[in-house]
Protein backbone atom coordinates (compact mmCIF):
# COMPACT_ATOMS: atom_id res chain seq x y z
CA UNK A 1 0.00 0.00 0.00
CA UNK A 2 1.28 3.37 -0.93
CA UNK A 3 2.14 6.02 1.39
CA UNK A 4 0.66 9.22 0.32
CA UNK A 5 2.22 11.41 2.84
CA UNK A 6 5.89 12.65 2.20
CA UNK A 7 8.95 11.87 4.19
CA UNK A 8 9.42 14.40 6.88
CA UNK A 9 12.90 15.85 5.24
CA UNK A 10 10.86 16.21 1.74
CA UNK A 11 8.33 18.05 3.85
CA UNK A 12 10.51 20.27 5.46
CA UNK A 13 12.38 21.13 2.00
CA UNK A 14 9.05 22.25 0.39
CA UNK A 15 8.18 24.00 3.52
CA UNK A 16 11.30 25.66 3.40
CA UNK A 17 11.09 26.42 -0.68
CA UNK A 18 7.72 28.01 -0.36
CA UNK A 19 8.93 29.99 2.40
CA UNK A 20 11.85 31.27 0.52
CA UNK A 21 14.18 29.69 2.85
CA UNK A 22 15.97 27.86 -0.20
CA UNK A 23 19.15 29.69 0.38
CA UNK A 24 19.49 29.25 4.02
CA UNK A 25 19.44 25.53 3.74
CA UNK A 26 22.84 25.81 1.43
CA UNK A 27 24.66 27.95 3.80
CA UNK A 28 25.53 27.84 7.73
CA UNK A 29 24.14 30.01 9.95
CA UNK A 30 27.22 32.14 10.38
CA UNK A 31 27.92 32.30 6.11
CA UNK A 32 24.34 33.18 6.03
CA UNK A 33 24.64 36.46 8.90
CA UNK A 34 27.41 37.58 7.08
CA UNK A 35 26.06 37.69 3.64
CA UNK A 36 22.99 39.12 5.02
CA UNK A 37 24.86 41.58 7.14
CA UNK A 38 26.35 43.45 4.17
CA UNK A 39 22.27 44.88 2.82
CA UNK A 40 21.75 48.11 3.34
CA UNK A 41 18.63 49.23 5.82
CA UNK A 42 16.44 49.52 2.95
CA UNK A 43 17.45 45.88 1.36
CA UNK A 44 17.26 44.63 4.76
CA UNK A 45 13.66 45.91 5.07
CA UNK A 46 13.08 44.22 2.12
CA UNK A 47 14.26 41.20 2.61
CA UNK A 48 12.21 40.64 5.80
CA UNK A 49 8.98 41.10 4.07
CA UNK A 50 9.96 37.61 1.89
CA UNK A 51 9.21 35.17 4.46
CA UNK A 52 8.92 34.78 8.43
CA UNK A 53 12.52 32.91 8.72
CA UNK A 54 14.24 35.96 6.48
CA UNK A 55 12.08 38.42 9.05
CA UNK A 56 13.41 36.29 12.24
CA UNK A 57 16.88 36.85 10.75
CA UNK A 58 16.41 40.36 10.08
CA UNK A 59 15.37 40.97 13.96
CA UNK A 60 18.37 38.72 14.65
CA UNK A 61 20.62 40.72 17.19
CA UNK A 62 24.05 38.43 15.85
CA UNK A 63 23.63 40.44 12.82
CA UNK A 64 23.94 43.85 14.44
CA UNK A 65 26.97 42.59 15.76
CA UNK A 66 28.42 41.50 13.21
CA UNK A 67 27.50 45.04 11.05
CA UNK A 68 29.24 46.65 13.56
CA UNK A 69 32.48 44.49 13.79
CA UNK A 70 32.61 44.72 9.30
CA UNK A 71 31.81 48.90 9.52
CA UNK A 72 28.40 48.47 8.19
CA UNK A 73 26.66 50.83 10.80
CA UNK A 74 24.23 53.49 9.38
CA UNK A 75 22.73 56.37 11.65
CA UNK A 76 19.34 57.40 11.40
CA UNK A 77 17.15 59.85 13.04
CA UNK A 78 13.66 59.12 13.89
CA UNK A 79 11.60 61.93 14.12
CA UNK A 80 7.74 62.49 16.41
CA UNK A 81 5.99 65.05 15.19
CA UNK A 82 2.43 66.11 16.68
CA UNK A 83 -0.07 68.00 14.50
CA UNK A 84 -2.93 69.98 15.96
CA UNK A 85 -6.49 68.42 15.23
CA UNK A 86 -9.43 69.96 12.83
CA UNK A 87 -9.93 73.10 16.20
CA UNK A 88 -6.23 74.14 15.05
CA UNK A 89 -8.26 77.78 14.66
CA UNK A 90 -9.32 78.06 18.21
CA UNK A 91 -6.87 80.67 20.78
CA UNK A 92 -3.36 79.05 20.99
CA UNK A 93 -4.02 79.14 25.14
CA UNK A 94 -7.22 76.40 25.03
CA UNK A 95 -5.97 72.92 24.60
CA UNK A 96 -5.96 71.89 20.80
CA UNK A 97 -9.21 68.82 20.42
CA UNK A 98 -7.98 65.76 18.50
CA UNK A 99 -4.45 66.59 17.74
CA UNK A 100 -2.37 63.79 15.89
CA UNK A 101 0.89 61.96 16.32
CA UNK A 102 3.15 60.11 14.26
CA UNK A 103 6.89 58.60 14.34
CA UNK A 104 8.44 58.87 10.89
CA UNK A 105 12.35 58.14 9.94
CA UNK A 106 14.52 61.23 8.63
CA UNK A 107 15.45 59.93 4.86
CA UNK A 108 18.51 61.79 4.00
CA UNK A 109 19.29 62.14 0.13
CA UNK A 110 22.43 63.77 -1.74
CA UNK A 111 19.58 66.24 -3.42
CA UNK A 112 16.82 65.94 -0.86
CA UNK A 113 15.03 64.32 1.90
CA UNK A 114 12.00 63.27 3.14
CA UNK A 115 10.40 62.29 5.90
CA UNK A 116 9.38 58.28 6.04
CA UNK A 117 6.26 57.33 8.21
CA UNK A 118 6.00 54.25 10.23
CA UNK A 119 2.98 52.92 11.84
CA UNK A 120 2.46 53.78 15.91
CA UNK A 121 0.20 52.89 18.25
CA UNK A 122 -1.77 55.29 20.24
CA UNK A 123 1.10 57.01 22.32
CA UNK A 124 0.67 60.09 25.09
CA UNK A 125 0.44 62.99 22.48
CA UNK A 126 2.87 65.30 25.33
CA UNK A 127 5.26 64.73 28.02
CA UNK A 128 6.80 61.46 27.33
CA UNK A 129 10.95 61.14 27.66
CA UNK A 130 12.69 59.11 25.01
CA UNK A 131 16.07 57.19 25.05
CA UNK A 132 18.08 55.20 22.69
CA UNK A 133 19.19 51.55 23.81
CA UNK A 134 20.76 48.77 21.36
CA UNK A 135 18.53 48.76 18.47
CA UNK A 136 15.55 49.91 20.15
CA UNK A 137 13.84 53.59 20.90
CA UNK A 138 11.85 53.74 24.67
CA UNK A 139 9.54 55.99 24.93
CA UNK A 140 8.50 56.91 28.59
CA UNK A 141 5.55 58.04 30.25
CA UNK A 142 3.92 61.36 29.34
CA UNK A 143 0.02 63.05 29.52
CA UNK A 144 -2.82 60.28 28.25
CA UNK A 145 -6.33 61.71 28.70
CA UNK A 146 -8.55 60.27 31.54
CA UNK A 147 -11.82 58.80 30.16
CA UNK A 148 -15.39 60.87 30.10
CA UNK A 149 -13.71 63.79 31.99
CA UNK A 150 -10.88 64.78 29.51
CA UNK A 151 -8.66 65.41 31.89
CA UNK A 152 -4.63 64.82 31.24
CA UNK A 153 -3.04 62.01 33.73
CA UNK A 154 0.61 61.02 34.17
CA UNK A 155 1.07 58.02 32.63
CA UNK A 156 3.51 54.92 33.89
CA UNK A 157 3.47 53.55 30.60
CA UNK A 158 6.82 52.23 28.96
CA UNK A 159 6.43 51.57 24.96
CA UNK A 160 9.59 50.04 23.17
CA UNK A 161 9.98 51.04 18.84
CA UNK A 162 12.39 47.88 18.21
CA UNK A 163 14.48 49.98 15.01
CA UNK A 164 15.06 46.45 13.14
CA UNK A 165 11.57 45.46 12.50
CA UNK A 166 9.77 48.84 13.17
CA UNK A 167 7.44 47.00 15.04
CA UNK A 168 6.10 48.13 18.87
CA UNK A 169 5.53 46.60 21.87
CA UNK A 170 4.99 47.47 25.64
CA UNK A 171 7.68 46.67 28.50
CA UNK A 172 7.05 46.64 32.00
CA UNK A 173 5.52 50.01 33.70
CA UNK A 174 7.18 52.29 36.01
CA UNK A 175 4.49 52.14 38.82
CA UNK A 176 4.82 55.83 39.10
CA UNK A 177 3.26 57.96 36.37
CA UNK A 178 5.78 60.81 35.26
CA UNK A 179 5.37 63.30 32.09
CA UNK A 180 8.45 65.27 31.51
CA UNK A 181 11.20 63.52 32.96
CA UNK A 182 14.52 63.37 32.32
CA UNK A 183 16.07 60.54 30.69
CA UNK A 184 19.56 58.84 29.74
CA UNK A 185 21.02 55.74 29.48
CA UNK A 186 24.44 54.70 31.78
CA UNK A 187 25.87 51.28 31.73
CA UNK A 188 23.02 49.46 29.80
CA UNK A 189 20.26 50.51 32.14
CA UNK A 190 17.75 53.83 31.63
CA UNK A 191 17.56 56.36 34.06
CA UNK A 192 14.38 58.30 34.48
CA UNK A 193 14.62 61.47 37.11
CA UNK A 194 11.51 63.67 38.08
CA UNK A 195 9.27 65.25 35.62
CA UNK A 196 6.00 67.51 35.55
CA UNK A 197 5.12 67.84 39.62
CA UNK A 198 6.88 65.01 40.93
CA UNK A 199 7.25 66.02 44.38
CA UNK A 200 7.71 62.47 46.16
CA UNK A 201 11.17 62.20 46.93
CA UNK A 202 10.88 58.28 47.63
CA UNK A 203 10.00 57.98 43.62
CA UNK A 204 11.64 60.82 41.94
CA UNK A 205 13.92 58.64 40.35
CA UNK A 206 14.36 54.91 38.73
CA UNK A 207 16.17 52.81 36.82
CA UNK A 208 14.99 50.07 34.18
CA UNK A 209 17.31 46.89 33.27
CA UNK A 210 16.74 45.50 30.39
CA UNK A 211 18.24 42.48 31.27
CA UNK A 212 15.55 40.87 33.87
CA UNK A 213 13.17 43.24 32.62
CA UNK A 214 12.45 44.97 35.93
CA UNK A 215 12.24 48.93 38.06
CA UNK A 216 14.12 49.84 40.61
CA UNK A 217 13.63 53.10 42.65
CA UNK A 218 16.66 55.64 42.93
CA UNK A 219 17.98 56.72 46.62
CA UNK A 220 16.54 59.80 47.38
CA UNK A 221 18.10 63.20 46.04
CA UNK A 222 20.19 64.96 48.07
CA UNK A 223 20.06 68.19 48.50
CA UNK A 224 16.20 66.99 48.46
CA UNK A 225 15.10 71.58 48.67
CA UNK A 226 17.30 72.14 45.78
CA UNK A 227 16.15 69.02 43.76
CA UNK A 228 12.83 67.58 44.15
CA UNK A 229 11.63 71.34 44.34
CA UNK A 230 12.48 71.40 40.27
CA UNK A 231 9.01 71.14 39.10
CA UNK A 232 9.99 71.61 35.36
CA UNK A 233 12.60 69.73 33.25
CA UNK A 234 12.56 70.51 29.37
CA UNK A 235 16.08 69.36 28.66
CA UNK A 236 18.43 65.92 30.05
CA UNK A 237 21.47 64.79 28.46
CA UNK A 238 24.29 62.07 29.58
CA UNK A 239 27.93 63.37 30.11
CA UNK A 240 30.68 61.20 31.96
CA UNK A 241 28.23 58.03 32.79
CA UNK A 242 26.01 60.94 34.85
CA UNK A 243 22.20 61.74 34.05
CA UNK A 244 22.47 65.34 33.44
CA UNK A 245 18.75 67.46 33.51
CA UNK A 246 17.91 71.11 33.07
CA UNK A 247 15.22 72.67 34.59
CA UNK A 248 12.50 75.07 33.50
CA UNK A 249 14.47 78.08 35.40
CA UNK A 250 17.94 76.79 33.60
CA UNK A 251 19.84 75.05 36.40
CA UNK A 252 21.68 71.84 36.23
CA UNK A 253 21.36 68.74 38.48
CA UNK A 254 22.69 65.11 37.88
CA UNK A 255 22.29 61.90 39.05
CA UNK A 256 25.55 59.27 39.07
CA UNK A 257 24.38 55.79 38.89
CA UNK A 258 28.55 54.50 39.74
CA UNK A 259 29.23 56.67 42.36
CA UNK A 260 25.29 56.75 43.53
CA UNK A 261 25.20 60.10 44.12
CA UNK A 262 23.15 62.90 43.79
CA UNK A 263 24.56 66.28 42.55
CA UNK A 264 23.89 70.26 41.46
CA UNK A 265 25.34 72.34 38.84
CA UNK A 266 26.06 75.56 37.18
CA UNK A 267 22.86 77.11 35.48
CA UNK A 268 22.68 78.63 32.00
CA UNK A 269 23.31 82.70 31.87
CA UNK A 270 19.69 83.00 30.11
CA UNK A 271 16.37 81.47 31.74
CA UNK A 272 14.39 80.37 29.70
CA UNK A 273 15.79 81.25 26.18
CA UNK A 274 17.40 78.06 25.10
CA UNK A 275 16.45 74.49 24.68
CA UNK A 276 17.64 71.49 23.18
CA UNK A 277 21.06 70.45 24.89
CA UNK A 278 22.73 67.76 24.10
CA UNK A 279 26.90 66.36 23.77
CA UNK A 280 28.11 66.59 20.08
CA UNK A 281 32.20 64.95 20.45
CA UNK A 282 32.23 65.74 24.43
CA UNK A 283 30.94 69.69 24.06
CA UNK A 284 27.54 70.69 24.79
CA UNK A 285 25.45 72.50 22.46
CA UNK A 286 22.09 74.32 22.77
CA UNK A 287 19.77 76.23 20.64
CA UNK A 288 19.18 80.18 21.73
CA UNK A 289 15.69 81.97 20.98
CA UNK A 290 17.91 84.57 18.79
CA UNK A 291 18.09 81.68 16.39
CA UNK A 292 21.55 81.46 17.45
CA UNK A 293 23.63 78.22 18.20
CA UNK A 294 25.74 78.12 21.69
CA UNK A 295 28.26 75.77 23.04
CA UNK A 296 30.24 75.07 25.93
CA UNK A 297 33.11 72.97 27.73
CA UNK A 298 31.60 70.26 29.52
CA UNK A 299 33.29 71.56 33.03
CA UNK A 300 31.06 74.46 32.78
CA UNK A 301 28.36 72.83 34.60
CA UNK A 302 30.74 71.65 37.32
CA UNK A 303 30.64 73.73 40.36
CA UNK A 304 33.75 75.35 41.54
CA UNK A 305 35.36 77.03 44.92
CA UNK A 306 32.74 76.80 47.56
CA UNK A 307 30.49 75.23 45.34
CA UNK A 308 28.38 78.04 44.79
CA UNK A 309 26.08 77.85 41.35
CA UNK A 310 27.78 80.44 38.79
CA UNK A 311 26.90 81.49 35.30
CA UNK A 312 27.74 78.97 32.56
CA UNK A 313 29.81 80.38 29.70
CA UNK A 314 28.76 79.71 26.41
CA UNK A 315 29.95 80.73 22.54
CA UNK A 316 28.30 81.14 19.70
CA UNK A 317 29.13 78.41 16.99
CA UNK A 318 30.47 80.77 14.04
CA UNK A 319 30.33 80.64 10.25
CA UNK A 320 26.19 79.41 9.84
CA UNK A 321 25.73 83.16 8.11
CA UNK A 322 23.03 85.63 8.92
CA UNK A 323 19.92 83.67 6.78
CA UNK A 324 19.64 80.60 8.64
CA UNK A 325 20.22 82.37 11.89
CA UNK A 326 16.96 83.91 11.14
CA UNK A 327 14.97 81.49 9.81
CA UNK A 328 15.72 79.86 12.81
CA UNK A 329 14.41 82.70 14.90
CA UNK A 330 11.32 83.05 12.94
CA UNK A 331 10.52 79.52 12.92
CA UNK A 332 7.44 78.64 15.12
CA UNK A 333 7.67 74.60 15.33
CA UNK A 334 6.88 75.36 19.48
CA UNK A 335 7.91 72.52 21.60
CA UNK A 336 6.13 73.25 24.89
CA UNK A 337 2.82 71.05 25.89
CA UNK A 338 -0.99 72.07 27.09
CA UNK A 339 0.16 71.64 30.55
CA UNK A 340 3.35 73.91 29.96
CA UNK A 341 1.57 76.62 28.38
CA UNK A 342 -1.19 76.07 30.87
CA UNK A 343 1.17 77.06 33.98
CA UNK A 344 2.72 79.87 32.27
CA UNK A 345 -0.40 81.33 32.18
CA UNK A 346 -1.81 80.65 35.58
CA UNK A 347 2.00 82.19 36.83
CA UNK A 348 1.60 85.20 34.56
CA UNK A 349 -2.24 85.72 36.38
CA UNK A 350 -0.86 85.27 39.89
CA UNK A 351 1.86 87.57 39.22
CA UNK A 352 -0.23 90.22 38.06
CA UNK A 353 -0.82 89.67 34.83
CA UNK A 354 -4.65 89.39 33.22
CA UNK A 355 -5.42 86.07 31.28
CA UNK A 356 -5.19 86.33 27.34
CA UNK A 357 -7.23 88.61 25.22
CA UNK A 358 -7.15 91.00 28.41
CA UNK A 359 -6.05 94.08 28.64
CA UNK A 360 -3.02 95.14 30.96
CA UNK A 361 -1.07 97.93 32.60
CA UNK A 362 1.78 96.34 31.55
CA UNK A 363 3.66 97.79 28.04
CA UNK A 364 4.30 94.18 26.78
CA UNK A 365 3.46 90.44 27.91
CA UNK A 366 5.78 87.77 26.26
CA UNK A 367 4.35 84.60 25.30
CA UNK A 368 6.35 82.06 25.92
CA UNK A 369 6.77 80.75 22.51
CA UNK A 370 8.18 84.13 22.23
CA UNK A 371 10.93 83.54 25.16
CA UNK A 372 12.13 79.57 23.89
CA UNK A 373 13.43 78.97 20.97
CA UNK A 374 10.72 77.88 17.83
CA UNK A 375 13.49 75.48 16.14
CA UNK A 376 14.51 71.80 17.09
CA UNK A 377 18.55 70.85 17.35
CA UNK A 378 19.85 67.28 17.49
CA UNK A 379 22.74 65.40 17.64
CA UNK A 380 22.72 63.34 14.39
CA UNK A 381 24.50 60.54 15.97
CA UNK A 382 28.26 59.32 15.57
CA UNK A 383 29.66 61.55 12.95
CA UNK A 384 30.25 65.12 15.39
CA UNK A 385 27.47 66.75 13.16
CA UNK A 386 23.98 67.80 14.73
CA UNK A 387 20.66 68.26 12.82
CA UNK A 388 18.17 71.32 12.64
CA UNK A 389 14.73 71.20 12.16
CA UNK A 390 12.62 74.57 11.33
CA UNK A 391 9.76 75.80 9.68
CA UNK A 392 8.45 78.54 7.11
CA UNK A 393 5.87 79.50 4.52
CA UNK A 394 6.46 78.15 1.17
CA UNK A 395 4.57 78.37 -2.26
CA UNK A 396 3.22 75.19 -1.48
CA UNK A 397 2.26 75.43 2.22
CA UNK A 398 3.92 75.29 5.62
CA UNK A 399 7.28 73.64 4.86
CA UNK A 400 9.25 71.88 7.50
CA UNK A 401 12.71 72.28 6.33
CA UNK A 402 15.86 70.22 8.07
CA UNK A 403 19.45 70.48 7.61
CA UNK A 404 22.79 68.96 9.08
CA UNK A 405 25.50 70.69 10.34
CA UNK A 406 29.29 69.61 10.50
CA UNK A 407 31.47 71.31 13.48
CA UNK A 408 34.88 72.06 13.17
CA UNK A 409 36.84 73.30 16.32
CA UNK A 410 39.86 76.05 15.21
CA UNK A 411 42.03 78.25 17.54
CA UNK A 412 40.51 81.65 18.00
CA UNK A 413 42.20 84.83 16.30
CA UNK A 414 44.67 86.92 18.73
CA UNK A 415 44.43 84.40 21.06
CA UNK A 416 40.99 84.58 22.27
CA UNK A 417 40.44 80.66 23.12
CA UNK A 418 39.12 77.91 20.53
CA UNK A 419 36.42 78.41 18.36
CA UNK A 420 33.54 76.45 16.95
CA UNK A 421 32.63 76.97 13.67
CA UNK A 422 29.96 75.04 11.57
CA UNK A 423 29.04 74.31 7.94
CA UNK A 424 25.82 73.64 6.18
CA UNK A 425 26.27 69.57 4.58
CA UNK A 426 22.84 70.33 3.28
CA UNK A 427 19.54 71.57 3.34
CA UNK A 428 16.15 70.51 2.15
CA UNK A 429 12.31 70.55 2.94
CA UNK A 430 10.90 67.42 4.53
CA UNK A 431 7.93 67.59 4.62
CA UNK A 432 4.79 70.15 3.35
CA UNK A 433 1.58 70.81 5.17
CA UNK A 434 -1.74 73.18 3.98
CA UNK A 435 -1.27 76.32 5.89
CA UNK A 436 -3.82 76.67 9.09
CA UNK A 437 -4.75 79.79 10.93
CA UNK A 438 -2.03 80.32 14.04
CA UNK A 439 0.07 77.71 12.52
CA UNK A 440 2.23 77.96 15.32
CA UNK A 441 0.23 75.91 17.20
CA UNK A 442 2.00 73.49 14.78
CA UNK A 443 4.54 70.58 16.83
CA UNK A 444 7.60 69.25 16.52
CA UNK A 445 7.62 66.74 19.47
CA UNK A 446 10.43 66.73 21.75
CA UNK A 447 10.69 63.26 21.17
CA UNK A 448 13.56 62.84 18.77
CA UNK A 449 15.65 60.16 18.86
CA UNK A 450 18.46 58.99 16.75
CA UNK A 451 19.73 55.36 16.44
CA UNK A 452 23.22 54.20 15.12
CA UNK A 453 21.78 50.83 13.41
CA UNK A 454 23.87 47.98 14.18
CA UNK A 455 25.39 49.00 17.76
CA UNK A 456 24.91 48.93 21.05
CA UNK A 457 23.75 52.26 22.82
CA UNK A 458 26.69 53.55 24.72
CA UNK A 459 26.90 55.51 28.14
CA UNK A 460 26.94 58.73 26.00
CA UNK A 461 25.39 57.79 23.48
CA UNK A 462 23.01 61.04 21.83
CA UNK A 463 19.61 60.93 23.29
CA UNK A 464 17.93 63.40 21.08
CA UNK A 465 15.38 65.42 22.48
CA UNK A 466 13.78 63.53 25.55
CA UNK A 467 11.29 66.34 26.79
CA UNK A 468 9.89 70.01 25.73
Amino acid sequence: MLNSEEPPRAKKRKEEEEEGGSLESCLTDDLLLNCVARLSRQELAALSLASKSYRSLVASPDLYKIRSLIGRTETYVYVCIRTPGPDSAIPWYIPRLNPTLGWYILRRGKTSSDLIPILSPSLPLEGSSVVVLDCGIYVIGGFIINGEEQEQRRSSDVWLLDCRTHTWRTVPSMGVGRAYGAAGVVDGKIYVLGGYDVVDDGNWGQVFDPKTQTWDTLPPPMPKGKIVNNLNIHDSFVRDHKVYAVDGMDRTYYYSPREVKWGTGNRDQQIRCRRDWCMIDNLIYCLNSDGSINWCEPDELDLRGEKEEIMINTKEVKGLGSSLKVSLFLSSLVHVGDQILHRWEQTKIKNGHPPPNKKSKFATILELEVLIPGARLINSGGDGNMVLFWDRYGTDGLEIRCAEISLERRQGEGGGGDEIWGKTEWSSVVMTYEPWPNHYKFYISPRFANLRKGTRGGDDMPLGFDHL
